[in-house]
């Protein structure tokens, strides 16, 4: 049974890992914002330390726009750009690199506070450990994704965007479910062994589909085709199989990876919908 100050401070440990499971989700939608409006690439340089300022004179300004005059995407893509169009893009990555920021100050010292009270267990402290881990793989990795599209080609590889979200889909599991364990602690699922399996080959769909999806973006792959569920009359459409290699198609070839990812959602979310329904009525009986 649960103590009185134990639940209590379970409740606070709780409450701030709801808060950073929240925050982490509104930064992959930041990223993803990021990504639609091609802001990936104005900053040009990485400073974790100093640049949580964004330029605060005209000059500063128009040091970091001929920084990106001199990157593949504005050679290539962007010529054209004005400074006040530059400065739409730079914000949009200025603030996802903020907000990345202040989850590290929002995960850091309350963690700390915590350690110091004494609310945190061993195993608790583990679990976290792992997530601070993950953390700053997450930041080497985004730059590390960034940095692909600033030598020769305008865009970042998709293989990188994808490891980038992948990530950040495992650091947002780990932080709910232990949101879960600590807002709730006694709620027990005594079917857990029965329905084990059924429940993780959900969770590997559900990763399977997001991360198809990080594909779909990293390459723009969703442009081949506007309708649906044909392709261009077709159920698989041509140029389905391209190139010599059956497994780089599945990644290179934006038609595949269109359709891919379609038929992928539309299994996940009907698998999801039975596997709940045939649960719920097995509870029932």
């Amino acid at each position: 049974m649960i103590k009185p100050q134990e639940n209590k401070n379970n409740t606070l440990v709780g409450l701030w890992l709801a808060l950073l499971s929240l925050m982490v989700f509104l930064i992959i939608i930041i990223g993803g914002l990021t990504r639609l409006t091609d802001s990936g690439l104005s900053m040009v340089d990485w400073r974790p330390i100093l640049g949580f300022l964004p330029p605060l004179s005209n000059n500063d300004w128009m040091i970091e726009f001929e920084k990106y005059k001199r990157s593949p995407e504005y050679l290539i893509v962007n010529y054209s750009m004005q400074i006040e169009e530059f400065k739409y893009i730079f914000y949009w990555e200025y603030f996802h690199r903020l907000f990345a920021r202040l989850i590290g100050f929002v995960f850091l010292f309350p963690l700390i506070y915590f350690i110091i009270k004494r609310y945190i267990s061993k195993t608790t402290f583990l679990k976290l450990l792992i997530v601070f881990l993950f953390g700053l793989i997450q930041a080497v990795v985004g730059w590390w994704m960034v940095k692909s599209g600033l030598v020769d080609d305008p865009y970042v590889s998709q293989y990188r965007l994808s490891f980038h979200l992948t990530i950040a889909i495992i650091i947002l599991s780990i932080l709910v479910w232990m949101t879960l364990e600590n807002l709730l602690p006694g709620n027990k699922d005594g079917n857990l062994k029965k329905y084990k399996y059924l429940k993780i080959i959900s969770l590997i769909l559900c990763l399977l589909t997001i991360i198809s999806g990080s594909f779909v973006s990293g390459t723009d792959a969703g442009k081949s085709f506007n309708t649906f569920p044909l392709m261009d009359g077709k159920f698989i459409p041509e140029g389905y199989l391209i190139g010599e290699s059956l497994i780089l198609n599945f990644f290179e070839n934006t038609i595949a990876i269109q359709f891919n990812h379609r038929w992928l959602a539309v299994f996940t979310f009907f698998w999801i919908v039975i596997i709940s329904i045939y649960i719920s009525l097995n509870n029932k009986s």
